[in-house]
């Protein structure tokens, strides 16, 4: 395709997940999330659901496995919170995956746990793909990166099919976690139809010196990296260890998200090279969360544009869809309009510019 526009960072297989989800996104409180889910539950089986936040919840909390039991008596339930990062489990679906002792059923970034939960049909699955990759194709989208840290080879063999018999309209470029770089060809190589892209490391935030050896080994491969960064710590630590490493030749490292960034760290984002991949479209939707959260000061150190721009920083954007719908304009509209800090706001062309190709190694079609 040609002509359209990219999405720069999405998840693409939990996108279509929500479509075969009970969606609680519109609960105001627990009593609510818990009559949605009760009244959306399928006869048999499973029941999932997806879309909470917990602040947008009265109570200000996590839902508890007690509360999902009342949903539906007796079956096991997992709903997942609309980031991606954490699950609730009931106490039958606690027990089906193996870890009935869990106190309250919340499990954040457990991916090793939720692996446990039965995969939804792969008829249905396949089905929902189509239904997200045409969705987005009328919006304008004829490209995506799907940033999903728990990619392997049989994530990006299941994508490449997709795309081979036509359930993905899109070009298809597909991250790796990085514990499974050495099992796929290498950074810019394909398979299949599907450009294999960056290592993506999700930080212990705690741990510093792991993100270190993890960026070092990935460079080492010939992979850049791919970096969640929601905080300040996070960003300080990253930087040191691009600092330390520098990508391979002829390839550009990523920061994703960059949520909060000092005015000090962008000139230190610009030295690395790094790219930068921003979320405009959060700017609309958690707008209320953050103005309840954080400082005045720290509203201005929110999702940079302007600034990076300035230093000479590359700035592409993504939806980060599921969490929030792939809407290029939105995107757009978002970037030229910052709520908080006006000088960090784009012109209409450089908003447009969030969304072209990013640069990297040219693949084989």
């Amino acid at each position: 395709m040609s002509g359209g526009l990219t999405d720069h960072h999405v998840h693409f297989m939990a996108a279509a997940a929500t479509l075969l989800s009970v969606d609680v996104s519109a609960a105001a409180d627990l009593a609510s999330l818990v009559a949605t889910i009760a009244g959306g539950a399928p006869p048999q089986g499973w029941v999932r659901a997806w879309g909470y936040e917990e602040w947008r919840l009265a109570e200000q909390r996590h839902p508890h496995r007690d509360d999902l039991d009342r949903a539906v008596p007796g079956r096991p339930v997992v709903l997942h919170h609309r980031s991606g990062h954490a699950a609730v489990l009931n106490t039958s679906a606690l027990a089906e995956a193996g870890i009935p002792d869990h106190p309250d059923g919340l499990l954040v970034d457990r991916h090793d746990l939720l692996e446990r939960v039965p995969r939804l049909a792969a008829r249905a699955l396949r089905q929902a793909a189509a239904a997200t990759s045409a969705r987005w194709e009328s919006a304008g989208v004829s490209a995506f990166v799907d940033a999903t840290h728990t990619n392997g080879r049989p994530e990006i063999e299941l994508l490449a099919e997709w795309v081979a018999s036509g359930v993905i309209r899109q070009d298809v470029t597909a991250m790796v976690g990085v514990t499974h770089i050495a099992d796929l060809p290498g950074h810019g190589a394909s398979v299949g139809r599907v450009g294999v892209g960056h290592a993506k490391i999700m930080p212990a935030p705690d741990d510093p010196d792991r993100l270190a050896r993890q960026v070092g080994q990935a460079h080492r491969l010939g992979f850049p990296v791919a970096v969640h960064v929601v905080d300040i710590d996070v960003l300080d630590s990253l930087l040191g260890a691009l600092e330390a490493s520098p990508p391979p030749p002829g390839r550009t490292d990523r920061i994703e998200h960059n949520s909060l960034c000092l005015p000090e760290q962008v000139e230190r984002i610009a030295a690395s090279g790094a790219l930068v991949v921003v979320n405009p479209s959060f700017l609309v939707h958690r707008q209320a969360k953050y103005r309840a959260e954080l400082t005045e000061v720290e509203r201005a150190w929110l999702i940079r544009m302007g600034s990076l721009r300035r230093a000479g920083v590359g700035l592409r954007a993504g939806s980060d869809a599921p969490v929030v719908d792939c809407h290029p304009q939105e995107m757009m509209r978002a970037a030229r309009a910052h709520p908080f800090a006006p000088a960090e706001s784009l012109s209409a062309a450089e908003a447009e510019s969030l969304l072209a190709p990013a640069p990297g190694p040219a693949r084989r079609r």
